[in-house]
């Protein structure tokens, strides 16, 4: 390793003044060491150290030393001397203000080029091009279709690419674009540029290496830096119980639409960062928009200056700069209130606290986000912030965990460790492949077959690719009219590659939705999806103010808008982060320690307490299947492409399963049965991924996969999604676990909470029945609405008076689209449950309301009588499933078995009336069963205890809480 005085003196004599200009005492050890091999010219360098430790001065001075020494020995050649790759279009104009004098100072210009540098710009570098060129890789393959052969002499002087925040390419469709342009630009150029990676966190540098250079990674140069870590943390986790907004408050203009928790949050934030330089990370746009909102009202109360700003990728760019300038400028408190925007290195200055709400989802993030604090040499300061919802006889056990909390602790224990998520390097990027292909046609005005291949497969990035699955995919092109192919066997674009490649989306690897714009008084303030309807007279919270819209210009796609008292956030789309196994394990290992961090609140230090309780309560460190109603929960403490691989095992097996956070719920499936299943899984043969994952109905998950066929589409979603190596042992652990499940499982109730079933004052012949169904977005009542609900009203004899049903727009996703097969499209026109709710307690007023598996369907009922401010009756139940156990002793007891078992045609399974309707032809065959042995009382007959709930009503134990 080179010393900082020997490194030093190797640079360029105008480099070193420039470096005496900073004021700098010396080299850091990483600039130090970078110097001797990338001076050399010919050696592919990684450079991993935390963010503001220098890495951007690692690379390019010895860089520009070189070019400096090369000049003094005469003219360079012409041309774009080194080129700079980021993710970001705000890090490019960061890094072109940064090193706009480092390369002065041996002038050399400096260019850059994205989305929004200007024409003339543009026209300057296609004229006389020279200099560093900072540019996406968008950018980049933008100037290899629209300059084509002209791009040789455009890129002819270049010895060096620089590749900034590494770690947010490996294993993405981006990432998979970025390795073949720059394996382009090297054949373009007929020969090897220097590659040089920077990166913060990099969890396995041989595998960074991989990705810089493919099949050689050996080859690169590694540095790496640690100091970072060793300097001092000061944090908090701070713990905050929610609830649902308060309905009268939802409705008024005056008020934002949030709950008692992210008030309480927002309050100690403006408490602890008002009059400072600071980041908070609220992880969703929504969420950026509510906090920032809650801020600035919080300001307007105190009669002071808001200092909370909004930053996000929807906002304009006039606005993301007047943030980031409002946090660069001394003397100007601001705290932003953002999402990823603001995780990587874009100069903002040194915040002095970095807040995280809710999990970061990952090590990684958290390490980045972190970085922005304790850049002066003193201590970083990171608060964190998690939210529980309240627990009782309604919640389901995965909520009973606290798993956010534990999230949160897991991933600062590994950080404090050093440890980052390994990226999944496995995919066949197919979608990516389809684009480049069109891109190289594109280039060279036509390819034949046998050139595309060698160039982008054989020797480039996409070798996994091989010549039979690169056939199959030209021609399954050619079928779709993106290729077609002329008559000496060049291959040109068709029509509907010709359409692609001409559309300014084209560059991207990844997907992107229309959206429309919003401006108030000419203005623009940035944008929403199109995707979700946006009408006049709506109320919005958006960059940070309330607005009212006024005007939606469809054709044009713009929406005006004028300030307002009122608003929420508007649906943005997007998912939450993958969770590393890692991560996953790290929280069972805290579910099973006494030990509690020092940095966690009184409150967080209850959630923990109450989470770990839970866990010991239904003995999960032992088995890992617990019964919740006719239902079983799966723990396999595993991330989430194991999850998803067990999801997708299971589902084949004909189990109706879904994810539900830290577990997969099996839907009327005993412990019984799948622990049978999943010690016969286990003893047998590992399957092939693909052959798995043709038990997938949806596989399309990138840009192009529409022009993927079906057996092509299996081969990708099968290396990008699944991972059955790994999934085996977590399959034999929980398949030799499973073995030893006790024929009780369902999570205790405390005996107080019993009370008897049926309402004394309604007697058997005289109240009619109201069969109730509802379809949801998920399994909590506390968290997830109806989407669909179905009533049947019978007589006191049984007999069918009447149906009725309707769809619910639940205000958020629609959840399991592949159980109930309802997309959110269905419901954006349909009533909200408020809108219904007279009509459903019409229905259900004096008659004994039946449903199978009532405490289900009943607690969603009551949540949503309660959301819309409305106490729910006290209704008389009965539940089918309890009566078929009553009837049928030890016969299975989903309503799928027991229509098969009374000859009942069932309908459409997950329908709220198909479900409904066969729920009543079950209770007329119990009615009819009942008066044949006596006509003795359904009710008397039944007096099993349920769960009370303070407001007296009452549902079966066997879906225990």
């Amino acid at each position: 390793m080179n010393a900082p005085a020997t490194a030093f003196a190797r640079l360029h004599k105008h480099i070193q003044a420039w470096i005496w200009a900073q004021k700098w005492q010396q080299l850091r050890s990483t600039q130090a060491e970078a110097v001797d091999p990338i001076l050399r010219g010919d050696t592919d360098v990684i450079i991993s150290a935390a963010t503001a430790s220098g890495k951007t001065e690692a690379a390019w001075l010895p860089i520009l030393s070189a070019l400096a020494q090369q000049q003094d020995n005469g003219p360079l050649p012409s041309g774009v001397k080194a080129l700079y790759l980021s993710p970001l279009k705000a890090l490019i104009n960061d890094q072109y203000e940064r090193l706009g004098s480092l390369a002065e100072s041996i002038n050399i210009p400096v260019h850059r080029r994205h989305g929004d540098v200007t024409g003339g710009a543009r026209r300057a570098l296609r004229e006389t091009p020279d200099g560093l060129l900072l540019i996406t890789p968008e950018s980049l393959e933008a100037m290899f279709i629209t300059q084509g052969t002209r791009l040789p002499g455009i890129l002819n002087g270049l010895q060096y690419i620089v590749i900034d925040e590494m770690h947010s390419f490996i294993g993405t469709e981006r990432g998979a674009q970025l390795q073949s342009l720059l394996h382009r630009v090297e054949l373009a150029l007929r020969r090897r540029i220097p590659r040089i990676g920077l990166s913060a966190t990099l969890a396995d540098l041989s595998v960074a290496a991989e990705f810089l250079r493919p099949k050689q990674g050996a080859s690169v140069h590694l540095i790496g830096e640690d100091s970072d870590d060793k300097a001092e943390l000061r944090m908090q986790l701070r713990g905050y119980i929610g609830s649902s907004p308060d309905p009268a408050h939802a409705a008024a203009e005056e008020e934002c639409d949030a709950g008692v928790d992210k008030k309480a949050i927002a309050e100690h934030l403006f408490r602890n960062l008002r009059g400072q330089d600071n980041l908070v990370f609220a992880n969703s746009r929504a969420n950026v928009e509510t906090y920032a909102d809650l801020l600035k009202q919080i300001s307007d109360r105190n009669r002071v200056a808001n200092e909370f700003f909004p930053h996000h990728g929807n906002l304009s760019k006039e606005f993301r700069e007047d943030v980031e300038s409002r946090l660069r400028v001394p003397g100007t408190p601001a705290t932003a209130v953002c999402t990823s925007t603001l995780e990587m290195g874009i100069d903002i200055g040194t915040a002095d606290t970095v807040a995280q709400i809710g999990s970061p989802g990952s090590v990684s993030a958290l390490r980045q986000r972190l970085g922005r604090s304790g850049r002066r040499g003193g201590a970083a300061t990171l608060r964190l912030y998690v939210s529980e919802d309240t627990v009782d006889h309604r919640t389901p056990p995965v909520d009973q965990l606290r798993a956010q909390t534990f999230e949160i602790v897991a991933t600062v224990e590994l950080l404090l460790e050093r440890w980052y998520e390994p990226p999944n390097t496995n995919g066949l990027h197919l979608s990516t492949l389809i684009q480049q292909v069109l891109s190289v046609i594109a280039q060279h005005g036509g390819a034949t077959a046998a050139e595309i291949y060698s160039a982008l497969c054989e020797a480039g990035p996409f070798n996994h690719v091989d010549r039979p699955m690169f056939v199959r995919l030209l021609r399954r092109l050619g079928e779709e009219d993106l290729l077609m192919q002329a008559s000496d066997g060049t291959l040109l674009p068709g029509s509907v590659g010709e359409r692609l490649i001409n559309h300014y989306s084209f560059y991207s690897a990844f997907q992107s939705t229309e959206e429309y714009r919003l401006i108030t008084s000419g203005r623009t303030l940035g944008s929403i999806p199109i995707d979700h309807p946006v009408i006049e007279g709506n109320l919005l919270i958006f960059a940070g103010r309330r607005w009212r819209v006024l005007h939606v210009d469809a054709a044009n796609k713009v929406i005006d808008l004028a300030q307002a008292r009122g608003g929420r956030p508007p649906a943005f789309s997007g998912g939450g982060a993958v969770i590393a196994d890692g991560i996953r394990q790290r929280m069972r290992r805290l579910y099973e320690e006494d030990d509690v961090p020092a940095y966690l609140d009184h409150s967080a230090q209850t959630l923990l307490s109450e989470g770990r309780a839970a866990y010991k309560r239904m003995n999960l460190a032992k088995q890992p299947l617990i019964t919740w109603g006719e239902d079983t929960i799966l723990f396999p403490w595993a991330g989430d492409r194991i999850m998803n691989t067990l999801h997708v095992l299971l589902t084949a097996s004909d189990l109706d399963v879904s994810l539900d956070g830290v577990a997969l719920n099996l839907r009327k499936t005993s412990p019984q049965q799948l622990g049978s299943l999943l010690r016969q899984l286990a003893g047998s043969e590992t399957p092939e991924p693909a052959a798995l994952a043709k038990n997938v109905a949806v596989k399309s998950r990138d840009k192009h996969d529409m022009y993927l066929d079906d057996d092509l589409l299996t081969l990708s979603y099968a290396a990008s999604s699944l991972d059955v190596d790994t999934t085996w042992p977590v399959l034999r652990r929980l398949a030799e676990a499973s073995g030893a499940h006790p024929e009780s499982s369902a999570v205790p109730v405390p005996e107080s909470m019993y009370f008897p079933l049926y309402n004394p004052s309604i007697e058997r012949g005289t109240a009619p029945f109201a069969v109730v169904d509802v379809e949801t977005t998920g399994f909590s009542a506390q968290k997830n609405r109806i989407v669909e609900i179905a009533i049947v009203r019978l007589d006191a004899a049984g007999v069918i008076d009447s149906t009725w049903s309707t769809l619910i727009n639940p205000d958020q996703s629609t959840g399991p689209v592949h159980i109930h097969g309802i997309h959110p499209d269905d419901v954006v026109s349909a009533p909200r449950f408020a809108d219904v709710l007279d009509e459903i307690a019409q229905q259900l007023a004096g008659a004994v309301v039946v449903a199978h598996n009532a405490a289900f369907d009943i607690s969603f009922l009551t949540s949503e009588f309660e959301r819309a401010g409305v106490q729910a009756p006290s209704w008389p139940t009965l539940c089918t499933m309890q009566l078929s156990k009553q009837f049928d002793p030890g016969q299975p007891a989903t309503l799928a078995e027991i229509c098969k078992r009374l000859n009942i045609e069932a309908g459409e399974a997950h329908t709220a009336l198909a479900d409904a309707t066969a729920t009543a032809q079950v209770l007329m065959a119990y009615l009819a069963r009942s008066n044949e042995l006596g006509g003795s009382d359904l009710f008397a007959a039944l007096p099993f205890p349920v769960s009370h709930s303070p407001s007296g009503r009452g549902m079966p134990t066997e879906a225990p809480f």
